[in-house]
């Protein structure tokens, strides 16, 4: 118990109009001088009803922190903003002390807690009431380096945090939680935050690294997370539905971020390093649906997966419940360090996935067969997919590869940079790559650009013609071929094979002998009329594209050969 040095009587008018008397007393464990009001109610009442007053205090009460009798009254702690100090309840946060018993004791109190800066050590796991919906658990500072910070932390492999069932709308702010309790601790914390059962949650200015398992872990929903930075976790984050981040950044480990459920909005997120991906959107499991997530500003940065084939972002539904209308725009996406083969995107079950404003740095010309990237997208078993109004560089594969099962897919006006080049051979040199028969794709006012001088990149690979919309493609590299389908082979009048199809009654290709491009018609029958130079014609008779040479006036195919 305090001891009672001193006693000050103030007026103080309750309200009843009732002149109250305050006292000053010497804290036991921080030696500060604190105040304490006569009062006959306690601060709060569990039952949450604004009808009933609160409850009288009790002997029981007086815990000789919050309440106090002294000659037959009652006071009761003055609060500032309803909030105590761990302090006052033992902890010390002076790194070596065990202050699991303190904070509980805090946080049982039914006030929002405050931690001074120090290193508090929890080596059992913090259980936070359903009780403390509302209330607040905040430090004094979070600085990534551990300076002046309230850093919590613990010497066993436990978990630090865990919400209770029906815990909701809390908050915790300028906190640092790390799981090693030094840098050379063989032993670490499992998990920082543990709310499989609570939701609601609200993270400001915190720090999360080094936990064997996970940084936060959440079932539940609505959680609001914002300042904060999770690193060296094997899984960072993992979000549950109807949940927005904002202004943080998730790094190495395994799983930087996992978001398990739809509803989810991030705005100004970094993802990046991880060893496995960067961001995964999946189903929790096979009972929850995972619709309508909305990304923007978005930055990926490479997975350090080394030789083995890795993607910074995977989109994948299960047997039961696939991902479905996932947006993700105005981003940045790099692989420029390490060592490491990468992708970008992979999709899996997935429906509905729109990338549009991304701007994306692949190796391009800093590749070796050991570091490159494979792809900006690769889907499996995922349809209407839109890829929209991107940049994209140095890709050293196939940019796009639509693979089996894979339906509806919307390629338009983006740009392709020297993209299939420098390690690719063959047709993994197509910028775009379809591999369902009847894909039924449409790319359509994109441009298709390389600079290096390679003979291997060329636009659009596609299992059967008849599926592809091709329309207003810009069209700048050394290959004669534009599109190609597995009727292609290498003799010259089937360079251009495919190039000029798509649906609807007029083509545009590029001549190569005559450096130009132009709509043109189709039939078995060729104008004769009104003719003019570089005039293009499909002859059916001959199943490839013609041109008009008027200076001879005679029709040619693309190497020049009269027809």
């Amino acid at each position: 118990m305090s001891q009672w040095f001193s006693c000050r009587k103030q007026n103080l008018l309750t309200s009843k109009n009732k002149k109250m008397a305050t006292i000053e007393l010497n804290d036991q464990f921080t030696n500060e001088w604190t105040v304490f009001e006569e009062a006959v109610h306690k601060y709060y009442d569990n039952d949450n009803d604004p009808n009933t007053p609160f409850p009288e205090i009790t002997m029981n009460d007086c815990d000789g922190i919050i309440y106090k009798k002294i000659n037959d009254k009652y006071y009761r702690r003055v609060l500032v903003d309803d909030t105590v100090n761990v302090k006052w309840f033992g902890a010390k946060g002076d790194g070596k002390t065990d202050d699991t018993e303190a904070i509980q004791k805090a946080i049982k109190s039914s006030h929002s807690v405050r931690f001074d800066r120090g290193q508090y050590i929890i080596n059992s796991t913090i259980n936070i009431p359903m009780e403390f919906s509302g209330l607040s658990i905040s430090g004094s500072g979070s600085d990534i380096w551990d300076k002046n910070s309230t850093i919590l932390t613990t010497k066993t492999s436990n978990t630090l945090f865990k919400g209770a069932e029906g815990l909701n709308t809390f908050k915790i702010s300028n906190i640092f939680f790390d799981g090693k309790h030094n840098a050379n601790a063989t032993t670490s914390g499992t998990i920082a935050m543990d709310f499989t059962d609570g939701g609601g949650l609200i993270l400001d200015r915190v720090v999360v690294k080094h936990f064997s398992e996970y940084g936060l872990y959440s079932e539940k929903g609505l959680l609001r997370i914002e300042n904060c930075y999770f690193r060296d976790n094997k899984v960072g984050a993992q979000i549950y539905s109807d949940s927005s981040i904002s202004n943080s950044e998730f790094a190495a480990g395994d799983i930087p971020l996992r978001l398990v459920a739809g509803g989810n909005r991030l705005v100004n997120v970094w993802c990046n390093s991880g060893k496995i991906s960067c961001l995964d959107i999946e189903p929790l499991n096979t009972n929850t649906g995972h619709q309508n997530t909305s990304i923007t500003n978005l930055y990926i940065g490479e997975v350090d997966s080394g030789q083995t084939e890795a993607y910074a972002i995977r989109i994948r539904g299960n047997d039961v419940k696939r991902v479905q209308q996932v947006q993700i725009s105005n981003s940045f996406f790099v692989h420029a360090a390490g060592s490491s083969i990468n992708g970008f995107v992979y999709t899996d079950k997935a429906d509905e996935i729109i990338l549009n404003g991304i701007n994306v740095l692949g190796r391009g010309l800093y590749s070796t067969t050991n570091d490159y990237t494979s792809h900006f997208i690769k889907g499996i078993n995922s349809n209407r997919i839109t890829i929209a109004s991107s940049v994209i560089n140095g890709i050293n594969k196939n940019a796009i590869y639509q693979g089996s099962n894979c339906y509806d897919w919307e390629i338009f006006n983006n740009t392709f940079n020297n993209c299939g080049d420098h390690i690719a051979v063959n047709d993994e040199g197509a910028n775009i790559y379809v591999a369902e028969t009847m894909g039924r794709t449409s790319v359509i006012g994109n441009k298709f650009l390389v600079a290096s001088g390679s003979p291997v990149p060329y636009a659009a690979y596609v299992s059967s013609i008849d599926s592809l919309n091709w329309d207003s493609n810009f069209i700048s590299y050394p290959n004669a071929i534009i599109v190609k389908d597995p009727t292609y082979t290498s003799s010259p009048e089937n360079n251009f094979s495919g190039s000029f199809y798509r649906n609807g009654s007029d083509f545009k290709t590029i001549n190569k002998a005559a450096l130009t491009a132009s709509y043109f018609d189709h039939g078995f029958v060729r104008p004769n009329k009104n003719l003019k130079h570089a005039q293009f014609f499909y002859d059916n008779n001959y199943r490839k594209p013609i041109w008009y040479d008027d200076l001879d006036s005679t029709w040619k195919d693309c190497t020049g050969t009269v027809i």
